[in-house]
């Protein structure tokens, strides 16, 4: 078995794999410290990922959603101190298999790294499905890469630039995700666009 293992933190990673080396099953693991690293060593020999969800160069749910496109075989398991159940839900809609706290012990660790490679969704014991956020079908495409924009602060023109629509067709879609999100301004958007990310 083959894991990738990527977090930006050097004591976290070698504690980690300590706990990865309890496993029942034998298992190789590689290391990256950045999205850049991750995104270089992957490939489809790995069994699973497993990374920190605020890495550098790492756009939260987003990244993972990346992710779950381009190896849609290989489970996603996101290791992360934040433990906002908003973050779960966005992770997890995004396509990740998983999603344990760093404040896990090792045995949920282990429990974790089973059951998403038995096919199954993991999520913390502290973890409830009653904080929804936005569901996945809410926004389409083009929204949806909207409101990470929000999340970034961007502006209608730098916007408009990067998605190559008019700032009035921009202008438009941020009306609309501010009545999707049930907020009154860009501020509160975009941090509301932040916790459904994972930012």
């Amino acid at each position: 078995m083959k894991v990738l293992l990527a977090d930006d933190h050097g004591l976290f990673r070698d504690s980690m794999a300590i706990w990865l080396k309890q496993y029942p099953e034998p298992m190789q693991i590689e290391f990256a410290i950045d999205w850049a690293s991750l995104i270089k060593k992957l490939d489809n020999s790995f069994t699973l990922i497993m990374l920190d969800l605020n890495m550098p160069g790492m756009f939260g749910a987003t990244s993972i959603g990346e992710l779950a496109k381009s190896f849609p075989n290989t489970p996603i398991l996101v290791v992360s101190a934040n433990e906002d159940p908003q973050t779960i839900n966005a992770c997890i809609e995004h396509g990740a298999s998983g999603y344990i706290t760093k404040a896990s012990d090792g045995q949920e660790i282990i429990k974790a790294v089973s059951t998403v490679l038995n096919g199954e969704i993991y999520q913390p014991t502290s973890y409830s499905t009653n904080t929804r956020l936005l569901a996945p079908e809410a926004l389409n495409k083009r929204q949806f890469e909207l409101l990470s924009h929000l999340a970034t602060g961007e502006t209608n023109k730098i916007i408009a630039q990067k998605m190559r629509l008019s700032e009035g067709t921009i202008k438009q879609y941020v009306s609309q995700i501010l009545d999707i999100l049930d907020v009154d301004n860009r501020t509160q958007a975009g941090n509301k666009a932040r916790k459904i990310l994972g930012f």
